[in-house]
């Protein structure tokens, strides 16, 4: 793993330098089994940014692809956005988990992007007596939290 942090710091390295930013790189091994890489400084401080940094992401995942041949997820967050919004989910998941639980009914979470779906259902994989899945499609789609029918 340390070659591919190596690697993917390395990429980012080349492709920022072409903005000619001055960035801090910091790669760390994903809690969601990936790469999480951490830019600080004042490059991309505007949440509309997260196209160009979701942009990244599917470059560098191209260029570790061709250069290992091995699949690599990767995230790119901005002075630590992205991880301070996955605790927030990981927080407001467990909370609606218990009122499920508590209240024996069904809820569906407001559409949200693939990797925070992701969040929701990794952190409530192994919560007792819930169960999630996704419903809709494209933009829509959003996570659904209801009671474990086995408990």
């Amino acid at each position: 793993m340390e070659n591919q942090h190596k690697e993917v710091e390395a990429l980012l390295h080349e492709l920022l330098s072409i903005l000619e930013e001055d960035v801090t790189c910091t790669v760390e091994d994903d809690a969601q089994d990936g790469v999480y890489v951490n830019l600080e400084g004042s490059l991309f401080v505007l949440p509309e940014e997260r196209r160009v940094l979701a942009a990244l992401e599917h470059l560098v995942r191209g260029a570790v692809r061709r250069k290992s041949g091995k699949e690599l997820d990767v995230v790119i967050d901005v002075n630590g956005a992205v991880k301070k919004r996955r605790a927030e989910l990981i927080r407001f998941a467990l909370t609606k988990a218990e009122d499920v639980r508590r209240e024996h009914k069904r809820l569906r979470l407001n559409a949200m992007p693939a990797h925070e779906r992701r969040t929701i259902h990794v952190t409530l994989a192994n919560f007792p007596g819930v169960k999630t899945y996704s419903v809709g499609e494209g933009e829509g789609r959003r996570v659904m939290i209801e009671p474990d029918a086995a408990t």
